[in-house]
């Protein structure tokens, strides 16, 4: 479920440089924009990407709550380790996703440039969908190791699932691909 989180915020990427006639290929774990874009169309290429991955998380989120689908729980978890991978980011890099790219999304909304409005907004999301989880699960407390190590095993997979994919479509795509700055 976290693969298809992370391909629909890639997709979501795209649609703006489509919309725009613009070549775009959406890979499993990155975008390839494969012709240059104006500095506003980029705006919207970043911000479409965390449209992408909110709404995936909305309805992951009304699944969970609304319906007794047998895997809702999963699903969840897949969404919520998507927003927490940003977070990890934002500790570890002092910024969210993509360098340029939470810039980018913001100035596109509206907000200053060089600011954290993105970053709060991501934080305060991992936060709510945790706490929406606490509150309707009940965990146990002896569950902590769980969450930690599984924690540990997810960001190590989102390590090996770039890596794999670069392997595989860098080749292909980034001789054409415009790098977005």
């Amino acid at each position: 479920m976290t693969m298809l989180g992370i391909w629909i915020h890639e997709i979501g990427h795209c649609i703006p440089a489509w919309v725009h006639g613009y070549a775009a290929f959406p890979s499993p774990a990155n975008e390839y924009i494969l012709h240059p874009v104006s500095g506003g169309l980029n705006q919207y290429i970043s911000l479409f990407g965390y449209v992408g991955t909110v709404s995936f998380v909305i309805i992951t989120t009304l699944v969970f709550l609304l319906t007794n689908f047998r895997f809702k729980s999963e699903m969840y978890a897949g969404a919520t380790a998507i927003i927490g991978m940003y977070c990890s980011l934002i500790l570890f890099n002092g910024r969210g996703h993509g360098g340029h790219e939470v810039q980018e999304a913001q100035a596109a909304i509206g907000f200053t440039y060089s600011g954290h409005s993105m970053d709060v907004f991501i934080i305060a999301l991992f936060i709510s969908l945790s706490l929406i989880w606490f509150f309707y699960k009940k965990p146990k407390f002896k569950i902590i190791w769980r969450l930690l190590i599984g924690a540990i095993i997810t960001f190590l997979f989102f390590i090996l699932y770039e890596w794999s994919n670069n392997l595989i479509f860098d080749p292909i795509f980034k001789s054409q691909a415009i790098i977005r700055i």
